[in-house]
């Protein structure tokens, strides 16, 4: 399988549903509380997001967080495929979710 560049994909996939959504970069920032330029940034490949803006991303367009992480092409639209997806990022993001709350309780 070709090396695929994760970041630029997900990029791609987040300025899919922006545009899908009607949204300008301004706006999908300001309901992102980030700038346009950090979103452009991460459109574009050069940043990946935190698991917070990534819970913020899900819950606006409204879509399955594989759906960000999607390659045309890759695969079939195998439920069970998608379904792994799912499992994978809902599981690192409560252990990240735990991981800061453990260290926030520390201080």
């Amino acid at each position: 399988m070709a090396e695929m560049d994760i970041r630029k994909i997900f990029g791609e996939n987040v300025k899919y549903y922006r545009k899908k959504a009607g949204l300008s970069q301004e706006q999908l920032a300001e309901k992102l509380d980030v700038s346009p330029n950090h979103l452009s940034v991460i459109e574009t490949g050069g940043k990946f997001v935190t698991y917070k803006l990534l819970e913020k991303l899900i819950s606006i367009f409204e879509v399955m967080p594989s759906a960000l992480f999607y390659v045309a092409g890759t695969a079939t639209n195998d439920d069970s495929i998608q379904n792994s997806i799912n499992s994978i990022v809902k599981s690192e993001l409560e252990a990240a979710y735990k991981e800061i709350s453990q260290k926030i309780s520390k201080i």
